[in-house]
């Protein structure tokens, strides 16, 4: 009797011992499923990106390829599609010197960006971005010694990318996101006449609406020469002027076939003699699920 209820402990330790081996091979059966299906969407994540990044890739090439073929002619706001095998994307294209560049500018044209936006302290603002730019003239202990604008312009960029004036003192942050649209640091002292928007037109100093709707309408029936330009703009002509080369800003949204979306900023420039077809001065990537379902304006 006691050989028997012996022998049904032993039996109840290994049916315990066998149920709960069960169940840990079980939990680690799930666990390791997990960890496959986790790495699985990881890896597919991994390559939505890199295919994000090849359409991105293509849209500025199609972007260059354009820039190339408008050389020597002004590079007017224009939107096209493309497509490979994963996917499908648009580019928007617009030259860059169509704004106004920060770090070139004159103070005026700066203060009459900023009043036109309606900052209440636009000229106050406008003399934080100069003293900003131009250190060495503060520090310089006279005239003779100070850079000349020409040295200053192209060897002392104090601002690289627009979203620095909101660490100028005196310059507010929410001034920054306003005047941002109609900004850059790839432009010159004056705005490209030929292709700067009307908006851009209408921010500039001495700029009349009759002037800029005078130059739009030009623009569309003729192509222009510089004293067109002065004739047409007048006092503003000294802000405005024809430029004979461009800098494009290309904006692209791209996606792929499962939903994945990406949008891409970058500026580009074609140099003469120069060992590579084109340059890329910037690059900024984003994934975004709506990105490409949002897309552009319409091109102007």
């Amino acid at each position: 009797m006691r050989s028997l209820r012996s022998l049904r402990s032993r039996r109840g330790v290994v049916l315990v011992a066998v149920l709960w081996t069960i169940a840990l091979l079980s939990a680690l059966a799930m666990a390791a499923s997990v960890s496959l299906r986790g790495f699985a969407g990881l890896l597919a994540v991994d390559r939505d990106r890199v295919q994000a990044e090849a359409l991105i890739a293509a849209g500025i090439e199609a972007g260059a390829d354009l820039l190339i073929k408008y050389r020597g002619r002004p590079l007017l706001p224009i939107e096209m599609r493309f497509s490979l095998r994963n996917g499908e994307g648009r580019v928007r294209i617009s030259d860059e010197l169509g704004r106004i560049d920060i770090n070139k500018a004159p103070v005026e044209t700066l203060a009459s960006l900023l009043a036109g936006l309606g900052a209440p302290d636009a000229e106050a603002t406008a003399l934080a971005i100069s003293r900003q730019r131009e250190p060495a003239e503060a520090t310089a202990p006279n005239a003779a010694q100070k850079p000349r604008a020409s040295e200053r312009r192209h060897f002392d960029q104090s601002f690289t990318n627009v979203d620095q004036l909101a660490q100028v003192p005196g310059v507010p942050a929410e001034y920054a996101r306003l005047v941002a649209p109609y900004v850059t640091v790839f432009g010159e002292e004056t705005v490209n006449a030929a292709t700067a928007p009307a908006e851009t037109l209408r921010l500039l100093p001495q700029m009349t609406q009759s002037r800029v709707e005078r130059l739009l309408e030009a623009r569309a029936e003729r192509s222009l020469e510089a004293a067109d330009y002065e004739r047409i703009l007048g006092p503003a002509a000294r802000y405005a002027k024809p430029a004979d080369h461009s800098v494009a800003r290309l904006e692209i949204a791209a996606a792929l076939a499962d939903g994945f979306a990406s949008k891409a900023e970058a500026i580009i420039v074609t140099l003469p003699k120069d060992s590579e077809p084109y340059r890329v001065l910037a690059f900024r990537q984003s994934p975004r699920a709506s990105a490409y379902a949002g897309g552009f304006s319409g091109a102007r």
